[in-house]
């Protein structure tokens, strides 16, 4: 079943008096949302124990939760020790998650430094080669990692190298930013087609299978030269994308992703608007 929630608590969280993690999955199904994502983004500083409360808490309101990575992961990195450091903060993730009773942590791919793009992919692909045979060794085939599609022009993380990460594993699902494609590619994302070759890339080179769990972020992002600048609210008319075009083709294709609003601030409000739009064009009402 498709899924809608928000990344990170927003300004109507704060509004409605609440502050605790424990306090979110009461938030989000009041709002009519069924997931949310805990961002890690500048470390996973969490113990056990509170992951284990927080977690509980998820499971009895029956929301579903995922997690972002610490930002700074770098998969084509050339120094080993900072490599193995991005390793450690992925498995850290995972560990997370899997305390919260959740099996899904979205993870940026990295970036080519001074490395000519192609050589620093090379570098990309078999470090996260090597991090997935540690993954299985250490018992993670229960969870997935999801390499997210990038916003700004020099990171690694356009769709085709998003693809080829994929492909590496069967626990790789491809977290696609919609917000983050449209950016990089200066406003592609306009018609219900445009979202369709997107779908239609990821049916034909990492199959149905995948496609049809997907992770996906979506939000307005502001961009320039260099592809994103800054995430915005659905409340913006002058940069997009519109979720409509893709609601409509989730529905045609019968898609179940989970679907995460990155809106600055507004995020609950804006995953509530993208459900409203699924179940507008969809059969399963």
């Amino acid at each position: 079943m498709i899924k809608f929630g928000p990344s990170g608590t927003d300004e109507a969280f704060a509004a409605a008096g609440y502050s605790h993690t424990t306090e979110v999955p009461g938030f989000v199904r009041d709002n009519g949302l069924d997931i949310f994502e805990y961002s890690f983004g500048r470390g996973v500083r969490i113990t056990p124990e509170t992951a284990e409360k927080i977690g509980l808490a998820f499971r009895e309101k029956e929301v579903g939760i995922s997690v972002h990575a610490p930002y700074y992961i770098n998969f084509a990195g050339e120094d080993p020790e900072k490599l193995r450091s991005s390793f450690d903060h992925l498995f850290a993730s995972l560990d997370a998650v899997k305390h919260f009773g959740g099996q899904r942590a979205v993870f940026h791919p990295g970036s080519p430094l001074k490395s000519d793009r192609r050589e620093a992919m090379t570098r990309l692909l078999g470090a996260v080669d090597r991090f997935m045979n540690e993954f299985y060794d250490r018992g993670y085939q229960d969870c997935y990692v999801c390499a997210e599609t990038m916003g700004k022009i020099n990171q690694l993380g356009d769709l085709d190298e998003v693809i080829e990460i994929v492909n590496l594993a069967d626990n790789i699902l491809p977290c696609i930013d919609f917000g983050h494609l449209n950016a990089r590619t200066y406003g592609s994302l306009k018609t219900k087609d445009d979202f369709r070759r997107v779908i239609d890339a990821l049916i034909d080179r990492v199959g149905e299978k995948k496609t049809k769990i997907m992770h996906v972020h979506f939000s307005k992002i502001e961009y320039g030269k260099g592809g994103e600048i800054r995430h915005l609210t659905f409340a913006d008319e002058t940069y997009g994308p519109e979720f409509e075009p893709l609601a409509e083709i989730l529905a045609e294709y019968r898609l179940e992703p989970w679907i995460l609003s990155e809106s600055a601030g507004t995020q609950s409000i804006d995953a509530k608007t993208m459900k409203n739009l699924y179940f507008k064009h969809s059969n399963d009402k």
